[in-house]
């Protein structure tokens, strides 16, 4: 079957409007208290610690640094999700606190204490409360304080956060405009100075809030908690390999060459520990001299072959399997970005970053591979980390796509000289312990987990049932969809991780990689492959295709979004779910992600399968919709189910919002694809006036704010947002099947809509930030199915001929042109 290009779905918008979601009822909240007595004491003893905790802080702090200005923050628990966007200004205008971050699902908020007398006034609130016996009437204090569970000053005990110390100390800063001139920039100022007058080794990134301490030692951690009062949170981290002994594979040599390495190839950027020079793929190595290396020691040597192994997969791809032996041709080139020369250490969040800027700006890279994390789960619903953030916003600014590896499960490496103990697949993916590390959690870029396959047919020695599955190492997305502040109404089905998952090898019945393991290429002289398995080896097999579309599809690089878009919507998931089905605390979305990626369906269409892609931008509260429309002959297939299967999935990039947990991404958009209606129309009466609701308003026929059931055939909205308190994705996926039927309804056209809209719970003050235009990428993907094993051989012909579509520019020339004559 002869492969083609993509097309460019490039019809305007057919119709623009304001959106309207359909009105639907309140959604169910958690209800308060009746028995106040609860609620009295907590109050007490919350008024009491805090003022005590307050003076203790005061006398705790060290004149002598003659710090220029202190500001206290108070911790506010509440009993469910605070509305910022309504409460936000009452609490500064009435208590005197300006909010710094929200966490816990926004359960809790974190807020300066910017007016003494206007915070007396929330401390004699409190005091009314306490005081009263009637709260049902003749009420005399602010009824906002009903909402608090209870409060605490944010002390050093709680500014410090890891259980254990580290030489990597994360320092995140509070972020509040409103206090920046006479609190933030002063003592950031004096801080900065306290840490060269004791010549401490540190990074000041402070365009991400926050600074990176390497070898200080605790005393000193605890002075800086106790007197500089812009600081959320201390965190101690390590990074390093999570990984098996390697087995060293008894071979005479390499026993390949590349064959292009004098061709223009897409970089990939590998952030790892080196890529050595000393084996086949040193002409691939772009490196000048000792650049990007933060080791001193060399970023063409690699000491514990990890750098090297992740290297040859993301050039090479899975072509070393099963036989390495002969010549090949790499999809990319490689720069080494060396951030570890052994297996462990800290490595400073800063220096990542520098490399990306310096990696994308110097050689244009847009691919990178990160398979280094910090090697501590992360707890169930725990906020976005100050790493993740960082990276997302670095992909935002700068358009590149960072693969993440989620992580291996350590606890797994408990061996008694046997067998593995305690491990029973998959119930150990419900544990906590299973959680990814950090940065995985990020959203803009791609996150990949590890299936148990090794291209070797191990499946029936893996201890995975299978080698689609995904392997017992492998780690899950973090939030636990039973967390009390969640319900139906702010579970977000599509916000997971991993967003794929790629073949990574598995124990084998031996309970070794002796067999199940994969094969990676070495940097040790004299051994040339191991066997080894882990996360960090599906990365670079992601990062594969993804350079495989650059170098097929050049112009894909001006959109990396559209990048993920292609790799997500051509990722599948086996039908394994029955085997997840006892899981209580995670799905398999949240281990899986959306499945192991087909590289044959993300890089090329065929006759009868054919990928859409369609590029715009909306603004929030905006609806669009475009016309697809569907060839004549399905209608005489002999086939009346299933004629045709969609899968379709949207991605766009966000500037996120640091320390707000709900609203970290800060805008919705979602898609769908629909009956043949049209955007916006009203109900009319015989004389042509618009038939009004109860309500005394039009009522719509159309899709936009008309009920979904009424333009629905197959999948809703991919993703809904009506209730405030939902985390939300910047990718989407569906899939669904159209029958023949539904081409006769709608005379073989279909909508497809994308609606935006803001984050309800951003605040005012940052609202107008991010009411801007946001470009998205919408791919989906068209196959005919075979009726009776026989397929028509036009779908692709005629799909680009109904829509006006555009081939996708091909590097290749010769090969766009024969491509326009078939």
């Amino acid at each position: 079957m002869a492969d083609k290009p993509h097309l460019y779905y490039r019809k305007d918008a057919e119709n623009i409007k304001d959106f309207k979601p359909p009105a639907r009822g309140a959604g169910k909240r958690q209800s308060e208290e009746k028995n106040y007595t609860p609620k009295k004491e907590e109050f007490i003893n919350s008024r009491d610690v805090f003022l005590r905790e307050r003076e203790e802080r005061i006398q705790s702090r060290s004149p002598q640094l003659n710090i220029p200005a202190h500001v206290d923050h108070i911790q506010i628990c509440f009993h469910d999700t605070f509305d910022s966007s309504t409460f936000e200004n009452k609490y500064r205008i009435n208590f005197g606190l300006s909010a710094s971050a929200y966490y816990n699902f926004n359960t809790v908020g974190l807020f300066a204490i910017i007016d003494s007398d206007l915070f007396n006034n929330f401390i004699q609130e409190i005091n009314k409360f306490i005081d009263t016996s009637n709260h049902y009437s003749n009420v005399t204090y602010n009824q906002d304080v009903k909402f608090i569970k209870e409060f605490s000053l944010l002390t050093s005990n709680r500014i410090i956060k890891y259980t254990q110390f580290k030489p990597h100390i994360i320092i995140d800063l509070t972020d509040n405009v409103e206090i920046f001139n006479d609190y933030i920039h002063p003592i950031e100022l004096s801080l900065l100075e306290y840490l060269r007058e004791r010549g401490i080794t540190f990074y000041d990134n402070l365009e991400y809030n926050k600074i990176e301490l390497l070898g200080v030692d605790e005393g000193i951690l605890r002075e800086i908690a106790n007197n500089f009062d812009i600081i959320q949170s201390i965190n101690s981290y390590a990074a390093g390999l999570v990984r098996p002994t390697p087995l060293n594979l008894p071979e005479k040599s390499f026993g390949f060459d590349i064959t292009n390495a004098d061709s223009e190839l897409p970089v990939i950027g590998i952030i790892d520990t080196g890529i050595s020079n000393q084996t086949p793929l040193a002409p691939l190595i772009i490196n000048q001299g000792n650049e990007f290396d933060i080791t001193n020691t060399s970023p063409v040597t690699d000491g514990v072959s990890h750098g090297t192994a992740v290297a040859a997969l993301a050039a090479l791809g899975n072509r070393l399997f099963p036989s390495h032996i002969g010549n090949f041709e790499a999809d990319a080139k490689l720069l080494s970005l060396k951030v570890l020369d052994n297996g462990g250490g800290y490595i400073p969040e800063a220096e990542v970053v520098s490399m990306i800027r310096e990696a994308n700006t110097k050689y244009g890279v847009k691919i990178f591979t990160l398979t280094i994390g910090y090697t501590d789960p992360k707890k169930y619903n725990d906020t976005i980390s100050e790493y993740a953030y960082t990276l997302d916003s670095l992909t935002y600014e700068l358009d590149i796509l960072i693969f993440i590896s989620i992580g291996n499960n350590s606890d797994l490496q408990r061996y008694d000289g046997r067998r593995f103990v305690n491990i029973t697949y998959p119930l150990h993916f419900d544990s906590e312990a299973s959680n990814l590390f950090i940065p995985a959690e990020s959203m803009n870029n791609v996150t990949v987990g590890a299936a148990a396959g090794n291209f070797e047919n191990n499946g029936q020695i893996c201890i995975s049932p299978d080698g689609i599955f995904p392997a017992i190492y492998t780690r899950t997305f973090h939030i636990n969809k039973n967390h009390p502040s969640l319900n139906w109404t702010r579970i977000n089905k599509r916000l997971y991780k991993p967003d794929l998952c790629h073949y990574a090898g598995d124990y084998d019945d031996k309970l070794s990689p002796e067999h199940a393991g994969l094969k990676v290429l070495s940097s040790q002289p004299g051994i040339f492959y191991d066997k080894e398995v882990g996360t960090s080896y599906a990365v670079p097999l992601a990062a594969n295709i993804a350079a495989k579309l650059l170098k097929k599809y050049p112009s894909l690089s001006d959109n990396m979004q559209t990048v993920k878009a292609l790799l997500l919507n051509g990722a599948f998931c086996e039908t394994i779910e029955d085997g997840f089905s006892d899981l209580q605390n995670i799905t398999l979305k949240g281990i899986y992600g959306n499945g192991i990626p087909d590289s044959d369906v993300i890089l090329q269409s065929d006759e009868n399968r054919v990928t859409f892609i369609l590029e715009d931008v909306i603004s929030p509260k905006k609806i669009k919709s475009y016309i697809l429309k569907l060839p004549e002959y399905l209608l005489n297939v002999n086939r009346q189910n299933g004629v045709l299967h969609i899968d379709a999935t949207l991605s766009f990039k966000f500037k996120p919002v640091p320390h707000n947990q709900l609203a970290y991404c800060p805008v919705h958009i979602s898609f769908g694809i629909f009956r043949n209606i049209a955007l916006e129309e009203f109900e009319q009466n015989e004389d042509g006036s618009p038939k009004l609701d109860e309500d005394n308003k039009p009522i719509p026929i159309g899709i936009n704010g008309n009920t979904t059931e009424n333009y629905v055939f197959a999948e809703s909205w991919a993703q809904d947002y009506y209730y405030k308190a939902k985390m939300l994705s910047n990718s989407q996926k569906v899939s669904f099947n159209i029958s023949k039927k539904i081409l006769q309804e709608e005379n073989r056209t279909l909508k497809i809509a994308v609606n935006a809209a803001l984050h309800k719970l951003l605040s005012p003050a940052i609202r107008n930030d991010y009411n801007v235009e946001y470009p998205f990428t919408l791919v989906f993907s068209i196959r005919e199915n075979p009726a009776k094993g026989v397929n028509s051989n036009r779908l692709y012909d005629e799909l680009y001929a109904l829509n006006d579509a555009e081939l996708l520019n091909l590097a290749d020339a010769n090969l766009d042109a024969e491509q326009n004559q078939e």
